[in-house]
């Protein structure tokens, strides 16, 4: 039983026969050599090498944030473990399964081992023991390994960490019983990443036990028995700013052993957008045109700014979640409606769909002076201007007479944008939508905006109802 205490190292001199997959294979070979003996830091720092040689971007799944991927990359050189800190809905779990894609796709290890060992550096008794005293072990590929552990105060010993007992051993168990050796799920991480959710939530004597597991490579056993336990993985924690509700602090001998870095909001609109569409669940439907794009983020983006007269009672912020599920919400509605480009009835009459998007995703100090809804429609209404204000400043101010020429004869009639056609009968409007519109599918949208866009700076043009214009120059 004294091996359960040792370190224990396989080299060709010592090693038992490898069989893998029914056949005998030599480890040590070029075409296995990369699937073992190497630390997690080691094969994360190779790749992140062989990323710099190649003057590529080791994390393209991440929009932005040159400075915290240089960080990111700085404290994984050096073996440190990171917390991410910063609001919901900001990337910190899309980052840590970012930095998981650096690790190999497989790796070898003992077949049967309940937390993968290494087959040359075994760390759970069973495997130790089949290295040092069988004359063949089995091998197996796992696949690479991200392990989210979520934080919960109410979190036991062994449900982190796992349940490990020497007394049942020297009671004869035999080691791969359950009494003696079952893992938690920090234990499950070896040989991969271990991403924290809140890891200030877990309890503080858990937090000490993490600590000397990571930090000392050792276990205290509820017996008292302390034993080594080499768990090879690169912690990824996640956790809220300090003055967030309900945020429980990581405590401080964790953290000194931890590179923390901040994540915040998209720093641009373009990269709110850009966010927002490959996050999105509805792939397929309606066209979503950039002035729609462009309004939908910038609605989240005023939400944020405490500059902003309408945001000042925004308690809690809408995070790039809203923003996804306002791209979401406009393809849905606007492909039920059959639209083959999404428009600006498809926000509903009052806007439903964006009051969809934020009701959960945004707490306001004041709710008994003006409501949810109330902000969320002059949010809209604000984003809408800015938008039109754009889309106006387009429009050549040498073509503008014709343009308005164009528009007297076109909406000399209410006209339902809904069905608006035959645009290419227009020259000067035609010509317009052209600039605006990136393709054919988009000129009944373009249309629709370029109306919205004269009626709120100039009011030239009146809004007579959902989705109804008329032209409104006309001299008394």
């Amino acid at each position: 039983m004294e091996y359960i205490f040792e370190d224990v190292v396989i080299k060709p001199s010592n090693a038992p026969k490898f069989v893998l997959n029914g056949e005998e294979v030599d480890i040590w070979s070029e075409e296995y050599s990369n699937y073992h003996s190497k630390s997690i830091v080691e094969y994360v720092r190779d790749a992140i090498l062989e990323y710099e040689k190649r003057k590529e971007d080791p994390f393209p799944e991440i929009v932005g944030k040159e400075v915290e991927k240089e960080m990111v990359k700085n404290a994984l050189m050096s073996g440190s473990n990171i917390p991410f800190r910063g609001r919901k809905g900001y990337g910190k779990t899309t980052f840590s399964k970012s930095i998981a894609k650096l690790l190999p796709e497989k790796l070898l290890a003992v077949k049967g081992c309940k937390i993968g060992c290494d087959p040359t550096h075994p760390s759970c008794f069973s495997c130790k023991k089949k290295l040092l005293e069988d004359d063949v072990v089995e091998l197996t590929w796992i696949p690479r390994k991200w392990i989210r552990i979520a934080g919960d105060p109410m979190m036991t010993t062994r449900q982190l960490i796992g349940g490990i007992s020497i007394q049942k051993i020297r009671e004869g168990y035999d080691l791969d019983h359950p009494e003696v050796f079952t893992p938690g799920k920090i234990l499950k991480a070896h040989r991969g990443i271990a991403y924290f959710d809140e890891l200030g939530a877990i309890p503080s004597a858990l937090q000490t036990l993490l600590h000397e597991l990571l930090e000392e490579k050792q276990i205290t056993t509820p017996e008292g028995d302390i034993i080594p336990m080499k768990i090879d993985t690169i912690v990824i924690a996640s956790t809220n700013p300090a003055n967030y509700k309900g945020v429980a602090d990581i405590k401080e001998p964790l953290l000194d052993r931890m590179e923390e870095i901040p994540i915040g909001p998209p720093e641009t609109l373009e990269e709110e957008i850009e966010i927002g569409l490959r996050n999105m669940s509805l792939k397929k439907g309606a066209i979503l045109p950039e002035w729609h794009l462009r309004t939908l983020a910038r609605i989240v983006r005023l939400a944020r700014c405490k500059d902003c007269r309408i945001s000042s009672v925004i308690e809690l912020e809408p995070s790039c979640r809203a923003t996804i599920k306002l791209f979401d919400h406009l393809r849905a509605s606007a492909t039920r409606k059959g639209h083959r480009c999404a428009m600006l009835i498809d926000y509903g009459k009052n806007y439903e769909i964006v009051k969809l998007a934020l009701r959960s995703r945004m707490e306001i100090e004041y709710e008994d002076e003006i409501s949810k809804d109330d902000v969320i429609v002059k949010l809209t209404e604000e984003a809408l201007n800015r938008t039109c204000g754009e889309i106006y400043e387009k429009i050549p101010r040498n073509e503008f007479k014709g343009l308005m020429i164009d528009l007297a004869e076109f909406c000399f009639e209410p006209v339902d944008v809904e069905k608006a056609k035959d645009f290419e009968d227009f020259e000067y409007l035609y010509r317009t939508l052209l600039l605006i519109a990136r393709r054919k599918e988009e000129l009944r949208s373009a249309f629709e905006i370029l109306l919205e866009s004269i009626k709120r700076c100039t009011g030239l043009i009146e809004k007579v109802g959902f989705g109804r214009y008329v032209y409104a120059g006309y001299e008394a």
